[in-house]
């Protein structure tokens, strides 16, 4: 029987050990460029994707009226800070052409079938990850406004006085943004961080004044003041777990692949499903309020009732040989062409 061009390719592609170390040092020198390069590019602007993460935390504050400010406790924690989000960063970036590298050293040696088994998952798991970490960064500013609340409690408060003496009480500005112009000394105090801010002459230049704040808070018990790392790791920490949960129709597929699992038994035990969903949703979700957990477990639900559709549409045999979508069109008529049944590995070669 002739043999198809990749058949070819893998022949051709047979290399003795040290042709294969050099092959891999070179495809992680190549891998490694593009991160490294950048990292220093993101470095370079590493406020604006500070700012881009601390969003939904300032949003969250000036929600439950309390100061925006973060705590800094070291002099080089921003800069640690911001080295940290310029290689996270870079990194998650550079996953395409890390794969590429990888996908170009492993590919001479992988069969037909197996080639199209990793054009199938590492899109559809890339896809999942952006997918994940879209809505996580959506859902924070909900999130962490649920965690501040729980420490807010009611200040005091004093009776108005009445109208007659109200031009005769010494007040502080309360505006919506800054004022246009201000004079020295003068105070105001903006609605959406609850902070006062002082313009000072500071001698500059220009002429202008600058401006200065003044934290305040509310007079409970709790002060609500957070830190730079402390946040920047808690955002971290709970991508890293989302993007490891939406993996798990990736996970389902391959496990449908080899026999270990098939659509009956994912349907069998789907109220089962449920209840684990229930479990890790209220185990990872960092609040005790059923709106968070439910927010978390219904998508962790649906990634498994993706995982039993990926099985009806892309069984092994249907990957193997190409046919994912003709499979697909088939199914959503009712007359799918492949079925989900155990693989000997082998289909697509012939």
């Amino acid at each position: 029987m002739p043999l198809d061009q990749e058949q070819h390719e893998a022949l051709n592609g047979v290399m003795s050990l040290g042709a294969h170390l050099d092959e891999l040092r070179m495809r992680l020198i190549k891998a490694a460029i593009v991160p490294v390069v950048l990292a220093m590019v993101v470095f370079m602007n590493a406020a604006y994707l500070r700012g881009f993460i601390l969003r939904p935390l300032v949003e969250a504050l000036e929600a439950t009226n309390q100061p925006t400010n973060l705590q800094v406790l070291s002099p080089t924690e921003t800069i640690m800070v911001d080295l940290q989000l310029s290689i996270w960063a870079a990194v998650v970036v550079s996953v395409p052409w890390i794969l590429w590298q990888l996908w170009r050293f492993v590919a001479p040696g992988l069969y037909a079938h197996e080639r199209r088994y990793a054009r199938f998952l590492v899109p559809l798991s890339t896809l999942l990850v952006a997918a994940g970490l879209t809505g996580f960064y959506l859902t924070l500013p909900y999130m962490m406004q649920v965690m501040i609340g729980f420490g807010t409690e009611a200040p005091r408060t004093v009776a108005a006085p009445p109208s007659a003496l109200d031009a005769a009480v010494p007040r502080v500005q309360v505006l919506e943004q800054d004022p246009a112009s201000a004079e020295p000394g003068q105070v105001w105090m903006l609605k959406g961080d609850s902070q006062l801010y002082l313009a000072v002459d500071a001698g500059r230049e220009d002429g202008r004044l600058e401006v200065r704040t003044v934290a305040t808070r509310t007079t409970g018990a709790l002060s609500q003041q957070y830190r730079l790392q402390e946040y920047i790791d808690f955002v971290i920490f709970f991508a890293l777990a989302i993007a490891i949960a939406f993996q798990m129709p990736v996970a389902v597929l391959l496990l449908g692949w080899i026999g270990l699992l098939n659509t009956r038994f994912l349907r069998k035990y789907r109220r089962h499903a449920v209840f684990v969903c229930a479990i890790v949703a209220a185990v990872v979700t960092p609040t005790i309020d059923i709106v968070s957990m439910l927010g978390l477990m219904i998508p962790l639900y649906l990634l498994y009732e993706l995982g039993i559709v990926l099985l009806v549409v892309a069984p092994a045999q249907a990957v193997a040989e190409g046919g994912v979508v003709r499979n697909a069109l088939g199914t959503m008529v009712g007359k799918p062409r492949y079925r989900a049944r155990r693989t000997d590995g082998d289909e697509g070669d012939e």
